[in-house]
């Protein structure tokens, strides 16, 4: 039968284009098996920032920050959300404060602040756990405007407020971002803090904040001297950060070399990461000498660490400013690391919003690292909303990443928040990581991860014995058939927040693990074999 050649183009492309709708609509029906559920609410989470969008009150305006750690050891995941503090309070006016939030067990919460002593009313920007003593409960560093505080956990569900008792780690400036870790590997972990603007008056009348108009204030970085005390050795390990404007700061070892590595993200200047010598001393790779190409130069707010390519090595992610792109940089094995922001998908993912805390987490547990990250605007113009939709990319698991925001539901809510904080955990024990967003000026949203658990997971937690009592800096590596993962442990990332140290493993379809391998930060290497899926694993660091 004689066909035309219209006919002919109309099958040829007709199949073509039945095929690719087939794999688009297959693509659509995974993404919407997952579906983030707001349950701020029903969980018992009555938080409200004390924030909001004025220009002229800076420290209200950038912050803050949250922390999910299970701080009275009985298995469950608790948050700890930092506030802002009221401008001109009137006497006599209850004061705004951060909140712990104890997990009940069965997805809803209790506000313990005041038995537990955290309720610290300054001007809040970031926190973050770590065991610093090793005695097995989990301590809590948090940044502030002005003094910062540091609380002790007496194992008890009650906190000392231990500022000037440790060594002296209450240290007095504009604290941003926090990044707890061993970087001595003398198996107590040391703290660097990262500090913001030299802001020393909350500006009058007209006046606005633009960062550019600021001197920034230098870096911190105390030693754990592991007698309860701290020492300042910032000018001596090179990592003051040169008066840039830090907010966001994440550790990692990004050379597997050993030792924790330092990220910063600098407000309207040039990030920086520092390499980790072994010595107690950095090198600035920006230098052209031990060039690592991270430096740009945007308005650097969040990072996340993670292998999204699954190639063994950890890679980066830096949210920005609304007309500059968020920026994913490969790590390329060698101290180096290339822009693939563009050939990702991930550089038109941010334009237009002012983003903030990122995670790279696997949302699905299909075995690759997805990517999230919080919105809000700081300078919309007065008839337009701060709040901004948040977004999460999904790994395609070829390099490239898909928006499927909509699809999971984070723009269905009628007012998006204003977004700041992000951390990541699996609260609920189902299996799957959920997400809480700090909104600034407004309530939280603690976005359930509906759908995650279908595919099989594992979770790993470290207790060190030799390393840290946390494990942090601990990298865990995962083989499951053709399936190679690998997570470190932190404390202190995305954006003045910390995501849970428990680190999460999506499985897929796979029946069983082959095998987990622990690179403890002491040098001590451990392997499991066979291990079963959908559990949570707890390994003790043993050199056997």
């Amino acid at each position: 039968m004689h066909i035309s050649k219209r006919a002919e183009c109309a099958a040829r492309y007709g199949f073509a284009m039945f095929v690719i709708l087939s794999v688009m609509g297959a693509f659509h029906a995974r993404a919407a098996q997952i579906q983030f559920v707001d349950v701020t609410e029903e969980a018992g989470i009555h938080f409200e920032h004390a924030g909001g969008i004025d220009l002229r009150v800076v420290p209200a305006l950038v912050g803050s920050g949250a922390a999910w750690r299970d701080y009275d050891n009985d298995g469950a995941l608790d948050v700890y959300i930092v506030n802002s503090a009221a401008l001109r309070p009137e006497p006599g006016t209850t004061l705004p404060k951060n909140v712990l939030y104890r997990n009940n067990g069965d997805a809803t919460f209790t506000d313990v602040t005041d038995t537990a002593g955290v309720g610290d009313t300054g001007w809040g920007m970031g926190c973050a756990f770590a065991d610093y003593d090793n005695d097995g409960d989990a301590d809590l560093y948090v940044t502030n405007y002005k003094a910062n505080v540091f609380y002790r956990n007496d194992g008890g569900g009650i906190f000392k407020r231990f500022s000037s008792g440790a060594g002296g780690i209450g240290h007095d400036g504009f604290g941003a971002g926090i990044a707890w870790g061993d970087y001595d590997t003398d198996g107590y972990l040391d703290l660097y803090i990262g500090n913001y603007i030299e802001y020393t008056k909350v500006p009058q009348g007209d006046e606005v904040f633009f960062p550019y108009d600021f001197f920034g204030q230098t870096n911190v970085l105390y030693l754990n001297k592991g007698d309860g005390g701290f020492i300042n050795i910032t000018d001596a390990a090179n990592v003051n950060g040169g008066f840039h404007l830090t907010l966001g700061v994440a550790a990692a070892d990004y050379d597997t070399d050993g030792d924790l590595d330092l990220y910063l993200a600098n407000d309207t200047d040039q990030n920086i990461l520092y390499r980790n010598d072994g010595d107690l001393t950095f090198t600035n790779t920006n230098r052209p000498d031990a060039r690592s190409r991270t430096g740009d130069i945007r308005s650097g707010m969040g990072v996340a660490w993670g292998d999204y390519d699954a190639d063994g090595a950890l890679d980066l992610f830096v949210t920005n400013w609304l007309d500059e792109n968020n920026v994913l940089y490969r790590n390329n094995g060698d101290g180096t690391f290339t822009d693939v922001s563009a050939q990702s998908g991930v550089f038109e993912s941010g334009l237009g919003k002012t983003c903030w805390g990122t995670a790279l987490f696997d949302v699905d547990n299909d075995g690759d690292l997805d990517l999230f990250f919080a919105c809000g605007h700081i300078d919309a113009a007065p008839w337009e909303a701060h709040g901004q939709s948040d977004v999460l990319l999904r790994n395609d698991g070829d390099g490239t990443f898909t928006d499927i925001s909509e699809a999971v539901g984070l723009r269905q809510f009628a007012s998006p928040g204003v977004g700041r904080g992000v951390a990541v955990g699996d609260y609920d024990a189902d299996g799957d990581v959920d997400v809480f967003i700090v909104n600034s000026g407004g309530k939280p949203m603690l976005l359930r991860n509906d759908g995650g658990n279908r595919q099989n997971w594992l979770q790993v937690r470290l207790v060190g014995t030799v390393s840290n009592r946390d494990g942090i800096g601990g990298q865990v590596r995962v083989s499951v058939g053709k399936l190679q993962q690998m997570r470190q442990v932190t404390a202190g990332d995305s954006y003045l927040s910390q995501h849970s140290p428990t680190v999460a493993f999506g499985l897929a379809h796979h029946k069983k693990v082959d095998s987990v391998k622990i690179q403890w930060p002491s040098g001590i290497v451990q392997t499991l074999k066979e291990v079963r899926v959908n559990q949570r694993l707890v390994v003790v660091e043993s050199a056997e």
